[in-house]
């Protein structure tokens, strides 16, 4: 799942909500894991970064 955001407070703005206590989220009527979560949350950031021009923080993760 690829999110892309119009810009960086989108992008932070999905990630606040996402990250209220009690949120809930279903996928095909299926309560979402905590990894559902986690990759919304990644992908949120990936746009903030691109956004910012920092594609660097998660392109090079592995060189570091």
């Amino acid at each position: 799942m690829t999110m892309n955001f119009e810009n960086v407070k989108d992008a932070i703005k999905f990630m606040l909500e996402l990250s209220e206590k009690g949120a809930t989220m279903k996928t095909n009527g299926v309560d979402s894991t905590i990894d559902d979560y986690k990759e919304l949350y990644r992908e949120a950031l990936y746009s903030a970064c691109d956004h910012l021009g920092m594609e660097d923080l998660y392109l090079n993760k592995e060189s570091d």
